[in-house]
């Protein structure tokens, strides 16, 4: 494994479990079996290393969503980003709570944050225009809409699945999201 995975994984442990705050460097640096020196030659400070153990964790998440439907319809796409929002997304979370709680003091990780947001919300809106060029979904729904109702969503969930909220059947919450998306299908 090399220094930088190791480096991501003990930051994503450390402020998982510590919080932004909370999180040292040096237990960091401890953890991942290098210097403090070694972090701070690849980075400038910990708000770039949590935003890079976040966007590790998130792009994991999404691409592995991604790769399982590359064949799938855009419908069926959004339909599996729906469904696994039941899941249990454990670190991903925590690092994803910290990082917008922290950048509301740290405007670099706030710039950063943003940027990664957009990113997503641009694979998805990629995905949706596929789906209107192909017929598949309504061209008269606003891209950007259904992209911030999508990302809103998500961010509920990583909210609610941090608290222990109870979360509906997996059937039931799978019937909920294929009715929103069906409602978005051409008539």
């Amino acid at each position: 494994m090399s220094t930088d995975s190791k480096l991501i994984e003990a930051a994503a442990e450390v402020f998982a479990e510590r919080g932004y705050d909370g999180a040292g460097v040096a237990e960091i640096a401890r953890r991942a079996g290098v210097t403090t020196g070694a972090i701070y030659s690849r980075y400038r400070g910990k708000s770039e290393l949590l935003f890079d153990a976040l966007d590790y964790a998130l792009e994991k998440h999404l691409d592995s969503i991604l790769a399982s439907s590359q064949h799938d319809s855009p419908a069926d796409i959004l339909s599996s980003l729906g469904s696994s929002l039941l899941n249990n997304h454990g670190d991903q979370d925590a690092l994803l709570l910290e990082a917008i709680v922290a950048s509301r003091r740290d405007s670099e990780l706030s710039e950063m944050l943003r940027r990664r947001f957009e990113d997503q919300g641009m694979r998805l809106a990629k995905i949706i225009e596929e789906a209107k060029s192909d017929g598949l979904f309504d061209q008269s729904i606003d891209t950007k809409a259904i992209v911030t109702l999508a990302l809103s969503i998500n961010l509920g969930f990583t909210i609610f699945r941090t608290m222990d909220t109870p979360m509906p059947e997996s059937h039931e919450w799978q019937v909920a999201i294929d009715r929103v998306i069906s409602a978005a299908l051409p008539a």
